[in-house]
């Protein structure tokens, strides 16, 4: 009776042992992926900032004139090109179709929704209690 205890003990010793270094090593690759997982990022955020930085670079105004007097062929403003404000037409007024087929169906008058219980009164004043 005691051997099958003594060899009970040493089956559940080696096999704690086995379980703590299957731990053991599943914590060290997750801590390597989780360090990998960093440098990737750090990585990514290295060319953002290169992305960014090219993008200042051919984003400037000097290069853009340039650009522009070279490809767009753009003319000077000429005296012609300027108004005044009374030369430009007034904006039209916009018109509620929708609005006004109501009011002659006779749906354009404000609906008396129904309360429920715990909504407020239209009449009650603020703060005051019930």
């Amino acid at each position: 009776m005691i051997r099958i205890l003594n060899i009970l003990a040493i089956v559940a010793l080696v096999g704690s042992a086995v379980y703590a270094y299957t731990i053991k090593y599943e914590t060290i690759y997750r801590a390597e992926q989780i360090n990998k997982l960093k440098h990737e990022i750090q990585a990514e955020r290295d060319a953002i900032g290169v992305l960014r930085a090219e993008w200042a670079h051919l984003a400037r105004p000097e290069r853009v004139q340039d650009l522009a007097t070279k490809y767009l062929d753009l003319q000077p403003l000429s005296l012609t090109q300027i108004v005044s404000a009374s030369a430009i037409a007034d904006k039209s007024v916009r018109v509620d179709t929708i609005g006004r087929k109501l009011e002659t169906l006779g749906l354009g008058e404000p609906t008396n929704t129904p309360r429920g219980k715990n909504a407020p009164s239209s009449t009650a004043t603020p703060g005051a209690l019930r």
